[in-house]
C-alpha cells in the first residue's frame, strides 16, 4: 500500500513536468515581438503540435487515474464490509460471554471493552488498510484534478494559437495582395517608358508626373488623385531609403511637393521628368527625393 503513494506522489512531480511543459507554450502565445506570417505560422503550428502531445498525455493518465480510484473505491467497500461484519462478530461474542457469565454465577455483569486496540486482531488489520486506501485516494483525487485544470489550460492555449494562426495567415494573404498591386504598379510604369512628358497628360501616348502615377496606379485597381499634392496624401509617410517597390517619392515638402515618381524598390524609381523628356527609370543618387509615401 505504501508503495502505491510513493508512486501516486512521483506521478504528481512528473505531472508538474508535463504542466511545464504546456506552461510554456504561454511565452509564444503571449509573445509581442514583430515576426513574419510565416515564421508566425511555423512556431505556432509547432507549438500546437505539442499541446496535442500534451493534450493526449493528460488524457491518458486522467483515464489512468480514474482506473485507480475505482479499483481503490471497490477496495475500500469490501474492507469496510470485512471490517463491519468482523466487528459484529466481535459485538456478538461479547454479549454471548456476558450471557454465560451471567447464567453461572446468577450475578448481573457489567462488561467493558478496553479501548486499547489488540495487535495484529483482524479488525485492527482492516482499520488501517482502510486508512491507507483512504490517503490514496485522497492522493488520486487530488492529481485526477490537476490533471482537469492542466487539460483546461491545453484547450485554452490550442485555441490562442489556432486563432494566431488563423490571423497570420490572414496576414500573409493580404501582404501577397499587396505585393502582387505593388508589381502591377511598377509593370504598368514600365510599359509607358520611352513615351514623353507632356504637362497635364495622363496618358496613353504621353504623361507629366502624377498623371504617369495616376494611371500606373489605377492599372492595379488603386485610385489616386490628379495632382502631386493629392497623391502625398494618399498614404503613410516614410523615408526615401524606406521606400520599396510601389512606394511613390517626392520632391518637395509637404503640401508642397512639385514631383512624383514610383520607387521601384532598388534604389531607382519611374517617373516622367520634364518637358522634352521621356518616362524613364533613374536612381535616387542621380535625382534624390526629398520623402517617400506608401501607398500599398
Amino acid at each position: 500500500m505504501k508503495t502505491q503513494i510513493i508512486i501516486t506522489k512521483l506521478f504528481l512531480s512528473g505531472l508538474t513536468v508535463a504542466a511545464s511543459l504546456v506552461i510554456g507554450n504561454q511565452a509564444f502565445a503571449t509573445s509581442t515581438q514583430p515576426t513574419t506570417p510565416d515564421k508566425i505560422i511555423t512556431e505556432a503550428s509547432q507549438k500546437l503540435s505539442q499541446l496535442k502531445v500534451d493534450k493526449q498525455y493528460f488524457s491518458d493518465k486522467k483515464s489512468e487515474q480514474t482506473i485507480q480510484l475505482s479499483d481503490l473505491e471497490q477496495k475500500m467497500k469490501k474492507i469496510q464490509i470485512s471490517l463491519e461484519q468482523l466487528e459484529e462478530i466481535e459485538s456478538v461474542t461479547a454479549i454471548s460471554e456476558t450471557t454465560k457469565s451471567t447464567k453461572d454465577q446468577n450475578v448481573t455483569l457489567t462488561t467493558t471493552f478496553s479501548p486499547v486496540p489488540i495487535q495484529n486482531s483482524p479488525i485492527v488489520e482492516k482499520k488501517e488498510q482502510l486508512t491507507e486506501l483512504k490517503q490514496q485516494q485522497a492522493l488520486l483525487k487530488t492529481t485526477t484534478e490537476d490533471i482537469t485544470k492542466k487539460q483546461a489550460e491545453t484547450v485554452k492555449q490550442e485555441s490562442q494559437l489556432t486563432e494566431k494562426i488563423t490571423q497570420a495567415k490572414k496576414q500573409k494573404e493580404e501582404q501577397v495582395k499587396k505585393t502582387d498591386a505593388r508589381s502591377m504598379v511598377i509593370n504598368s510604369a514600365k510599359t509607358h517608358l520611352g513615351k514623353p512628358y507632356v504637362y497635364g497628360a495622363a496618358g496613353p501616348d504621353s504623361f507629366d508626373c502624377s498623371g504617369l502615377v495616376q494611371v500606373a496606379f489605377a492599372a492595379a485597381g488603386h485610385a489616386l488623385g490628379r495632382t502631386t499634392v493629392d497623391q502625398e496624401s494618399a498614404g503613410t509617410t516614410i523615408s526615401v531609403a524606406e521606400a520599396q517597390a510601389g512606394d511613390l517619392v517626392f520632391w518637395g515638402s509637404h503640401g508642397g511637393t512639385y514631383h512624383v515618381g514610383i520607387s521601384t524598390g532598388d534604389g531607382s524609381y519611374i517617373h516622367a521628368p520634364v518637358p522634352g523628356d521621356v518616362v524613364q527609370v533613374a536612381t535616387v543618387a542621380s535625382y534624390a527625393p526629398d520623402f517617400a509615401v506608401r501607398v500599398l
